[in-house]
């Protein structure tokens, strides 16, 4: 046999005329030579000189076909695949001919396995609707769907850009065969071509992917945000944001759920994430996210101040997503958080889980009668003591509006009425399907639940927390809304 490049040499002259091969034009007998002589060579060469590789057999290709059948012949070859589709304009039919003679013929597929659609190049949508349509005849129930390819080598440079629309539309991978052009001839150099398996552009620059992650992330779903980010950092060109996004998606998880363990392992990972991103986060970002972290690490190792300012700041979240009866909850632990370490405040040693009234005051009775009397005037006058073996949240508010404490002053419980108002948005609490009820807690009464928690809170922190606004404490420790 010749060697290649003289083989070449007579494909050559077969195309310009001054050779012969065969019957038909000189077009049908230079591709009658290709395919007799080259075609073999140059699917190896293709492959020898080609990136990756498909990951598995290819149930379905999908080829464009312009004015030369080699290209669909060539990528065919190089792929094999169960089945082939071939779009085309109207004015290169000539061509499918030539194709459907080479698989029917030499590779004996079946002919309900090739077909061809002819299309409108400059209209994504109908390539669309063909692709997808042919996807859909060969899905099985309970299988994966057909690994399609489309090959983009032929066609209209209108009609690839359409074709790759399509297969962002559909997450298909897109394959070219790429080939030194010669201008003279107007047609590629046999043996040149390089088979390349291009990633789909959803997946390689991944803006649109990115920015459905983050909606999904502003919801409040961090676990199914953590799930999207961590595909996109094995799949995007440039993984450091959704690698640090996934972070951060995890670590806000974590401390929805006051996942005390995990929220350890996600606090470091993040503070490493971090040193990796700064460059692609803002000034202002970086610095919240570092005062999230400072603070989560003291409410891992059990400051029952941060806990307290944690419930809010969840109480919240919750309360914007929509979710009353979590968002009562936490408020509710809140308000009961500040009375009670309020109280534990007045005295060493003083508990409200297992109170000694004795270390609160020497006049204990008097204490007991000052809390009938509070407890009189919101209409809760006991039968026995006033004084309860274990506080809750109206019994810490009696007892301390009873000690006239100033917390009481500061969080707006002075007077029957106040007191009153508290007991009417416990009760909404406790009737709750998260408490000892089935009533829903409506929105109305999550943001009263909230304004009481913010009250408290603040009137706490100005007599027994550490220097600093606590509300704009809350405020720097709000979960992030953007990726920047």
């Amino acid at each position: 046999m010749d060697s290649f490049p003289a083989r070449v040499a007579r494909y050559e002259r077969v195309d310009r005329g001054q050779d012969t091969y065969g019957e038909g034009s000189r077009l049908e007998q230079a591709i009658a030579y290709y395919v007799d002589h080259l075609l073999e060579e140059s699917v190896a060469r293709a492959l020898t000189h080609g990136g990756r590789r498909p990951r598995r057999q290819v149930d379905l290709l999908i080829s464009l076909s312009g004015f030369s059948p080699l290209t669909t012949i060539l990528t065919f070859e190089i792929l094999r695949p169960k089945r082939l589709l071939i779009l085309s304009s109207s004015d290169a039919v000539d061509c499918i001919n030539v194709i459907n003679k080479h698989v029917y013929e030499r590779r004996k597929m079946k002919y309900s396995d090739a077909t061809y659609r002819v299309c409108a190049p400059t209209d994504p949508l109908e390539i669309y609707r063909i692709v997808k349509s042919e996807l859909d005849r060969f899905q099985e129930p309970g299988i994966d769907p057909p690994y399609a390819l489309i090959d983009i080598t032929g066609g209209r440079k209108v009609m690839s850009a359409a074709a790759a629309l399509a297969a962002w539309q559909l997450q298909l991978d897109l394959c070219y065969v790429d080939s030194t052009y010669d201008p003279v001839a107007r047609r590629a150099i046999p043996g040149s071509d390089r088979f390349l398996l291009l990633d789909n552009p959803t997946s390689l620059f991944g803006e649109q992917a990115m920015h459905a992650a983050l909606e999904t992330f502003k919801t409040g779903a961090f676990g199914e945000a953590a799930r999207r980010y961590g595909e996109l950092s094995v799949s995007v060109a440039e993984p450091a944001k959704a690698r640090f996004m996934k972070g951060l998606a995890d670590l806000y998880r974590a401390w929805c759920d006051l996942d005390l363990t995990e929220l350890a392992t996600c606090v470091d990972a993040v503070e490493a994430l971090l040193d990796q991103s700064r460059n692609l986060l803002s000034a202002e970002t970086v610095t919240r996210i570092e005062g999230q972290l400072e603070f989560l690490t003291r409410l891992r190792k059990g400051d029952g101040q941060a806990l307290l300012v944690c419930f809010f700041v969840l109480g919240q979240h919750y309360r914007e997503v929509g979710r009353h009866d979590f968002a009562a909850l936490l408020f509710y632990r809140t308000i009961e958080g500040s009375l009670a370490n309020r109280l534990a405040s007045l005295a060493s040693g003083f508990s409200c889980k297992s109170p000694d009234y004795h270390l609160l005051t020497a006049d204990v009775s008097g204490l007991d009668e000052a809390c009938r009397e509070v407890l009189g005037g919101i209409g809760r006058a006991p039968l026995g003591s006033a004084l309860p073996p274990v506080i809750g949240l109206i019994s810490a508010a009696v007892i301390l509006t009873a000690l006239d404490d100033p917390v009481v002053g500061k969080a707006g419980l002075k007077g029957a009425k106040a007191l009153s108002n508290l007991d009417t948005l416990v009760t909404a609490r406790n009737r709750s399907v998260l408490a000892h009820g089935d009533q829903p807690v409506t929105d109305k009464q999550s943001r009263l639940l909230e304004a009481k928690a913010r009250l408290l809170l603040r009137a706490y922190w100005a007599l027994n927390g550490p220097e600093g606004d606590v509300e704009q404490l809350c405020e720097s420790l709000r979960f992030l809304r953007n990726d920047h």
